[in-house]
C-alpha cells in the first residue's frame, strides 16, 4: 500500500537545465527523482521525446509527476502515456494559450534558435550566479543558475518545441499549479495556477523552497490515501 513517503515523486527541471533546480526539495522528498535530459533525435517531436521518456519511467509505478517551466509542459505530455497520481506545474503552464505573448509572437523566428550561441550566453550569465548576485537579484541569478546547467542541443530542441507548442494534453489525473506574483517569463497574468507565491518569480523552486515543499507535501497527502 502506497505511503506519503513512499509513492514515487518526478519532477522535470526547465529548460534543460540539470537537477539542481530542485536541491532544496530533493532533500524534503528522498524519493524524488530528477531525470536527466536526453539528447533528442533529430527527428524528435515533443510527443515522441515524452512518450520515450514515460517507457523509461513507467517501471517506477504510480508516481506523481510535475516539472518547472518547460519541465512542467513536459510532465504533462509525459502523463498523458502514464497513469500519475497527478501532476504538480511549477511556475509553468498548462496549455499554449497560457504562454506570453511575446512568446507567441517569437514563433515565427523558431528556425533562428539553431544559431543561438548557448555557451557564450553561459559564459556571460556567470556573475550572475555569484554569492553577491543570490543576495540582491535571486530572481535573476535563479535564472541564470538554470540557464548555465543547460546542455546547448537540448536548449535548443527545448526552446523549438515551446515555441510550436499548440496542443494542451488531455489528462484522467488531478492538475496541481503553483506560480510566481512576479513572474515575468511565464506571466500570472495568463495562467490560472491553484496557489500564488506573493513575491515569487519564476524559479520558485530555489527562492521559495519552503512554500514549494509545503505545497508538493499537500498534493501528496490529497493524492495519496
Amino acid at each position: 500500500m502506497a505511503t506519503p513517503d513512499s509513492t514515487p515523486l518526478i519532477l522535470f527541471s526547465g529548460l534543460a537545465a540539470d537537477a539542481n533546480i530542485f536541491g532544496p526539495q530533493k532533500i524534503a522528498f528522498p524519493q524524488l527523482t530528477v531525470p536527466e535530459w536526453p539528447t533528442p533525435a533529430q527527428d524528435d517531436t515533443l510527443d515522441s521525446y515524452c512518450r520515450r521518456l514515460a517507457d523509461d519511467l513507467r517501471p517506477l509505478g504510480d508516481a506523481i509527476i510535475g516539472g518547472a517551466s518547460f519541465g512542467g509542459i513536459v510532465a504533462l505530455h509525459v502523463a498523458q502515456h502514464l497513469n500519475p497520481r497527478a501532476v504538480v506545474l511549477i511556475g509553468s503552464v498548462r496549455s499554449p494559450a497560457e504562454l506570453s505573448r511575446v512568446i507567441r509572437f517569437s514563433r515565427p523566428l523558431e528556425p533562428l534558435t539553431r544559431f543561438i550561441p548557448v555557451r557564450f550566453l553561459q559564459l556571460c550569465c556567470l556573475p550572475l550566479s555569484s554569492r553577491f548576485a543570490r543576495r540582491i537579484v535571486p530572481h535573476l541569478s535563479g535564472l541564470s543558475r538554470q540557464f548555465r546547467g543547460s546542455d546547448p542541443a537540448v536548449f535548443r530542441w527545448s526552446l523549438q518545441q515551446i515555441l510550436n507548442w499548440s496542443t494542451e494534453p488531455t489528462l484522467n489525473c488531478p492538475v496541481f499549479h503553483i506560480h510566481g506574483k512576479r513572474d515575468y517569463v511565464l506571466p500570472l497574468r495568463y495562467t490560472k495556477p491553484t496557489t500564488v507565491v506573493e513575491d515569487g518569480g519564476h524559479v520558485i523552486s530555489l527562492t521559495h523552497p519552503i512554500e514549494i515543499n509545503d505545497f508538493i507535501r499537500s498534493v501528496i497527502n490529497q493524492t495519496v490515501r
